[in-house]
């Protein structure tokens, strides 16, 4: 199967979300829920908006927790939840707010439908503690509308189990994806994207001919003048918590990955009538426990045994690209390379080519890291800096 050019991918979605919002916001200024939900000809983009707006909210609620007040008092916990489940049903979203949204959504879409195995890949290898759950399960399935045979293939093996190694899950991913009849017809879903802006599939695959990124630039970097502090990772990449796993309610909002909607509330909106599997988990934010998608890459080294996952997890990587999956892509893209697709892929192929991590890690410092600025993102590129270090060291 010929590879996803992600470029050529985030272009068409960009231009797909303009397109949607030109058309939703010509006669009014905000979107609530019932549009959202009706947003695109393709639900599968409106549902993964629903979702990230969905864990935008669990971060607005982690911030009325705080250590000053008894959070635990039956009453308090009545009244708290009576107040988000209220504000949840009276979604307003602004365009400039909606539309990177819209543009993730879209841009998820067509990688969960061209490349099921990647997608499904780097969804499994992102999961806290390198675990596939029951209920990690039943949470994707809520949202996912496309190849909806093989979670369903997942649920079914994993069966009474409460959890299965990541190891396992792939493998049962690898022999479900042998099974032709559990992936839906991409043709039908690529007419309901056309509805709204043209697109021919072949310009979304890599071309074999294409020239490469350096071939364009490399002038123009090799003039870039080389930062002479030590490292910008440096003693905070190997002193930051490992562990892995959803964050816990917290007194503050959890720095987010992915850029949170700031939306406002408006009483008179009409509430969101979704599907009831939908409707649960937008009317109760406390549901499911808060993710960021910082915390997901890091290990769990206080484990106190040797299992089949954390083998897994101290494996060297094989393939950047292979590895980095299509959330964390997303966020190294607009935060590392400012939204340049091409110098984030050109920047992992010569990361690939190094021989070591220290090689690696002069690199990333000595042109990357200075002509991006990544001072400005810490986060991120701790995250970067960790994820290449396990591609040399495990």
């Amino acid at each position: 199967m010929p590879k996803l050019d992600v470029t050529a991918v985030e272009t068409y979605a960009k231009a797909y979300a303009a397109q949607l919002c030109n058309e939703q916001y010509a006669q009014q200024n905000r979107i609530n829920g019932d549009a959202l939900l009706r947003f695109s000809p393709v639900s599968q983009v409106n549902l993964f908006v629903i979702r990230d707006l969905y864990d935008a909210w669990k971060e607005t609620a982690a911030a009325f927790r705080s250590p000053y007040f008894n959070f635990e008092s039956a009453e308090v916990k009545t009244a708290l939840q009576s107040f988000l489940n209220t504000v949840s049903q009276h979604i307003s979203v602004e365009r400039e707010d909606l539309e990177p949204l819209v543009a993730k959504a879209t841009h998820e879409s067509l990688e969960l439908l061209l490349a099921p195995k990647e997608y499904f890949q780097g969804w499994l290898r992102e999961l806290p503690d390198y675990k596939l759950t029951a209920d990690q399960l039943k949470a994707f399935q809520k949202y996912n509308r496309i190849h909806t045979s093989i979670a369903g293939g997942l649920a079914e093996r994993l069966g009474t189990e409460a959890a299965a190694s990541t190891t396992q899950a792939i493998l049962w991913l690898d022999s479900l994806l042998n099974e032709p009849s559990r992936l839906d017809a991409t043709s039908t879903i690529l007419d309901q994207f056309a509805k709204t802006l043209p697109l021919d599939e072949s310009t979304l695959y890599v071309k074999e001919a294409s020239s490469t990124f350096f071939e364009q630039v490399a002038p123009g970097m090799a003039g870039s003048s080389p930062s002479k502090e030590e490292g910008y990772a440096g003693s905070s990449l190997v002193s930051r918590s490992e562990s892995s796993g959803p964050e816990p309610m917290a007194s503050t909002i959890p720095s987010p990955s992915v850029p949170a909607p700031d939306y406002a509330v408006i009483p008179t909106a009409p509430p969101v009538t979704v599907a009831e599997d939908v409707t649960a988990s937008v009317s109760d934010p406390f549901a499911m426990q808060p993710t960021n998608l910082n915390e997901k890459f890091r290990q769990n080294s206080s484990a106190a045994e040797e299992t089949v996952s954390s083998q897994f997890q101290h494996k060297p990587i094989a393939s950047l690209h292979s590895f980095i999956s299509l959330n964390h892509k997303f966020i190294f893209i607009n935060q590392l390379f400012q939204g340049d697709a091409a110098a984030y892929h050109h920047a992992v192929d010569e990361l690939e080519k190094c021989q070591s991590f220290d090689q690696a890690k002069d690199l990333m410092n000595r042109v990357y890291s200075t002509q991006y600025k990544w001072r400005d993102v810490a986060d991120e590129a701790d995250d970067f800096y960790e994820i290449v270090k396990r591609r040399f060291q495990g």
